[in-house]
């Protein structure tokens, strides 16, 4: 089997302690030709960073670093306003995603500046996994959501869950089933797990100090009908997947807050809606990076995430029964964008009738315009 062309995106306004473990990464598998690392810098970028990518660029690495007026030049040659991509947001990532899917590439991979590669981790093989056949025991379970803070050693099962996780479903005692595919499973998105500080949110920051000490494993897929947060941290998607892979824009005041910190969570959710309607599978576990996560506030990650928490407490019951049509991602991608729009006044309550409505109405309009864009660059 060829070696899939594959692309490695990420935006960091840190120095680049990251690179280096990457690239041996791509030395160690052998795959200069066929990985190229994106590094989308922002306003607030020290000039480190290009300085570094420069350097491996000069040791025979395929990494891109577009100064802030090409990735306004690139904005422009691809039709979509300036604001449509905020400046000082992850949500800088979106440049690296375009930049990826128009170059043609088979697996886009989605770290953070703060995710450091593990020794014999296979970080790239590891990902390579999305558009093969599972070979993985298929995970369902009693209510429809699986834990993958469980996969993980550090604390006892159910006492931590994953960011995005929706806490209605933390209030469930499930049971869980393993098995095997009835049938050929394709893997379109596979979510690799943290140690140290697992992908928590400010509330289990605030009242636990949990760290993640080694994987347990198995690695799991998920079964149709069972669901799991999947961010934008050591994530893979297969480029079918990929070109519905929008990190939703934040910043949109909702009763007095300011949602921020679930743009990734939302975009897992709506591309694994995508995936799940075309029977493709979810892979959840290896491989592991260690999430040496840089400097943060919890009481300021608690107010921007709480707009989150709320509205996925709903919204999410919502998006699971959603009927799709569509016989590619992108074309589910584009029914669902639609839905969402003719939805919205359906929600009613706290967070809906002070922003949240008009901030779903919102999320459904960037995904037309990404649908419209990922067209016109990458077919």
């Amino acid at each position: 089997m060829a070696t899939p062309q594959t692309s490695i995106v990420v935006t960091t306004i840190f120095e680049p302690a990251f690179l280096d473990g990457y690239l041996r990464e791509i030395d160690l598998a052998g795959q200069r030709d066929q990985v190229t690392l994106r590094v989308i810098i922002d306003r607030k970028t020290p000039a480190t960073v290009a300085a570094a990518c420069a350097a491996a660029r000069q040791q025979g690495f395929l990494v891109e670093c577009p100064t802030l007026e090409e990735q306004e030049a690139h904005l422009k040659r691809w039709e979509l306003p300036s604001d449509f991509i905020p400046w000082n947001t992850d949500n800088r990532r979106n440049i690296g995603y375009l930049l990826s899917l128009e170059a043609g590439c088979d697996v886009l991979i989605s770290i953070d500046d703060d995710n450091f590669t593990l020794p014999d981790s296979n970080f790239l093989t590891g990902h390579q996994v999305v558009g093969q056949t599972a070979t993985d025991p298929i995970v369902s379970t009693s209510d429809g959501w699986y834990n993958i803070c469980n996969l993980l050693d550090g604390w006892g099962d159910g006492e931590i869950y994953a960011r995005g996780f929706p806490y209605y479903a933390q209030r469930v005692d499930r049971t869980i089933q393993m098995g095997s595919a009835t049938q050929p499973l394709k893997v379109a998105m596979n979510a690799g797990l943290w140690l140290d500080e697992p992908d928590v949110d400010a509330v289990y920051r605030l009242c636990r100090r949990a760290k993640g000490k080694e994987f347990t494993g198995p690695d799991v897929v998920l079964d149709a009908n069972t669901w799991s947060p999947v961010n934008t941290q050591n994530t893979a998607l297969m480029r079918d997947a990929a070109l519905t892979y929008y990190y939703v824009k934040m910043g949109f005041p909702l009763k007095g807050l300011s949602i921020d910190r679930f743009g990734d969570i939302l975009s897992g959710y709506l591309t694994q809606k995508c995936v799940k309607h075309l029977g493709y599978g979810v892979r959840l576990g290896t491989p592991v990076v260690d999430h040496r996560r840089t400097p943060h506030n919890f009481f300021k990650d608690l107010y921007h995430e709480l707009a989150g928490i709320v509205l996925i407490e709903e919204f999410l019951p919502w998006l699971i029964e959603a009927k799709l049509d569509g016989s590619t991602p992108l074309e589910a991608y584009a029914s669902l964008a639609t839905q969402m729009h003719d939805v919205t006044d359906q929600f009613t309550g706290f967070i809906w009738d002070d922003g949240g409505r008009d901030f779903l109405r919102q999320t459904a309009g960037n995904m037309q315009t990404w649908i419209e864009c990922v067209r016109r660059i990458a077919g």
